[in-house]
């Protein structure tokens, strides 16, 4: 293997030895590489567990940390032709930002976990009205308005603030970063590049991966420690954390300590930082790289199972008429025939119908689908209602239409229009835009409503009940917690009388805007929800569903065995 004798000794000559072609040849590889999953991570953007990722926030995030990585493996190559400047701004401003911005990537897993369990354990949120205080009163009521998330993404960008003005200061004050070694006396032009990457200075630039690997990361460890995604979400953090551990005390020990003078030359002391940075990018992009093909391998075989079970029951149905002798050779009595059952439309339903806690308990810990799972069971309940409603010639009576408009909206508002929920089912544009026209004209404007106005939104048919909810052995804002926490289940849908007054037209949030608004449009009736239910139905079959019967199904084989 050729080298340069001297290895990276600041000097003038560039080192295209063995060793700089490998590291060119390498980053330039890891770049395609790299920016190949992210291409391929846009392309599927608006796949579920894709868009709860926040992709714009984790592509910003690694491409920082790669500009940083982009210039640490290509030092050893360009010898001493990169200005100590440089590449103080790059690793005061490209490394912290990426760094901070991961961790406001990552710091979504606790964020969303928590808003499953609140979606599923807790019911929907009251929207509270627009305050009428002072500004400072207000704008404080603002801020312990947030979630969780917002406040750390508030923190986040005011320390990536701080860290900005920390770099202009030490830059502007410092004239051996702006090439002036006057200080060090009569120095060669690579001995001035040596002295200038050792000053104190540069120490402030590596705060971020050090808070990260050593304070926050930790901290976050132990938060999602209870967190079991199947997203990958939590080996994600381990990873990240993990690798990054030896990172800052490896890089400050080579610039300042003797003992690392002749690994130097090979191995630039930023490099130390290398290792952790690219698990970092790994596990940010192909981690979801791999579920999106891993999904669409489960959908396939999935698809493949639904075929083979509908041809047996077809078969099944046949023999039915050749006699029960036939039957019983065909009756399914394998592992691989009560698996093929079990992944069916038929055992969903069942499950939607009979039992569908598990699923939604799943749903909103593991998956984090939890909004699909109750849109199911709230259609369910809603054409359950429908179809007893109250009847006068065969018509439902305007009273109970209208009521059931109502119950729609709120379906509408809590499980479809991206405006007035967080989590919105991931249904076709042509079947959001079919219920936008119904239900849309009926939601106020402003989500912002009164408490008083409120109270007509939230959607009467999902409350806790100590009559239709099972317990489990969870706690809504704390994971370590003991209590059991109950979810939220449908009741029984009561209508008004004909004497009682019409309880939409009265709402006070629509009746300022006009009887328009609370018209019933053309197309509603009791198949309004059909398309979109259909469509949530084959997304949670194909993925929600086969995940939690694999889940289901490895659990039980645990217990036997054990």
């Amino acid at each position: 293997m050729g080298l340069n004798p001297k290895g990276r000794n600041w000097g003038n000559l560039v080192n295209w030895d063995d060793l700089g072609k490998f590291y060119a040849g390498f980053i330039l590889s890891w770049t395609v590489i790299l920016y190949a999953g992210v291409a391929f991570l846009v392309i599927n953007r608006n796949v579920a567990f894709i868009k709860i990722r926040n992709l714009p926030l984790a592509v910003a995030a690694i491409s920082f940390l790669h500009v940083y990585l982009v210039k640490i493996f290509l030092a050893y190559t360009t010898n001493g032709h990169f200005s100590c400047s440089a590449e103080f701004w790059i690793m005061s401003i490209y490394l912290p930002f990426g760094i901070a911005l991961f961790q406001a990537n990552l710091a979504q897993l606790r964020s969303i976990s928590d808003q499953q369990r609140d979606l599923a354990f807790s019911g929907e949120k009251i929207l509270d009205g627009t305050s009428k205080q002072s500004p400072l009163r207000n704008l404080w009521e603002r801020w312990t308005a947030l979630s969780g998330i917002q406040r750390s993404y508030v923190y986040i960008g005011l320390g990536m603030v701080v860290q900005l003005v920390i770099t202009g200061i030490l830059y502007a004050t410092t004239p051996t970063l702006q090439g002036d070694w006057s200080s060090y006396g009569d120095v060669s032009h690579a001995k001035g590049q040596k002295l200038c990457r050792e000053s104190l200075e540069w120490i402030p630039s590596a705060f971020w991966q050090l808070a990260w690997s050593w304070l926050y990361g930790p901290y976050l460890l132990f938060r999602v420690r209870k967190i079991h995604d199947v997203h990958y979400w939590r080996l994600q953090v381990i990873y990240s954390v993990l690798s990054g551990l030896p990172g800052t005390p490896l890089w400050l020990a080579a610039v300042y300590s003797t003992g690392f003078k002749h690994v130097n030359r090979w191995w630039v002391p930023p490099m130390w930082l290398a290792p952790g940075i690219i698990v970092m990018q790994f596990t940010t992009i192909f981690f979801p790289v791999y579920e999106v093909i891993s999904g669409r391998s489960r959908m396939r075989t999935t698809l493949a199972i639904l075929d083979s079970w509908e041809d047996r029951q077809g078969l099944r149905a046949s023999t039915n008429h050749a006699g029960s002798s036939k039957v019983s050779t065909l009756r399914p009595s394998t592992t691989s025939s009560q698996q093929r059952d079990m992944c069916s439309m038929a055992a969903l339903e069942k499950a939607l119908a009979v039992n569908p806690d598990p699923l939604l308990k799943f749903a909103a810990t593991q998956d984090f689908t939890a909004e699909n799972v109750l849109f199911l069971m709230q259609v369910r309940r809603w054409k359950e209602a429908f179809a007893f409603a109250p009847r006068l010639n065969k018509a439902v009576t305007e009273s109970a239409k209208s009521h059931l408009f109502s119950t729609g909206v709120q379906i509408y508002t809590s499980r479809v229009n991206d405006k007035t929920t967080d989590f919105p089912i991931n249904i076709e544009s042509k079947i959001r835009q079919d219920l936008d026209a119904i239900f849309g004209p009926a939601v106020p404007t402003s989500q912002l409503v009164s408490n008083e106005e409120a109270k007509f939104y939230v959607a009467e048919s999902w409350i806790k009940s100590p009559q239709t909810t099972s317990a489990f052995d969870m706690n809504t804002h704390d994971h370590s917690g003991d209590s059991a926490e109950t979810l939220t289940a449908p009741e029984p849908i009561t209508f008004p009388t004909e004497k009682s007054e019409p309880m939409f037209p009265a709402h006070p949030g629509v009746a300022p805007l006009g009887e328009s608004r609370a018209k019933m449009r053309a197309g509603f009736d009791e198949h309004v929800f059909d398309a979109a239910e259909s469509s949530i139905m084959y997304l949670v079959l194909t993925n929600t569903w086969q995940k939690f019967v694999k889940q289901q199904r490895t659990s039980m084989e645990s217990s036997t065995a054990g």
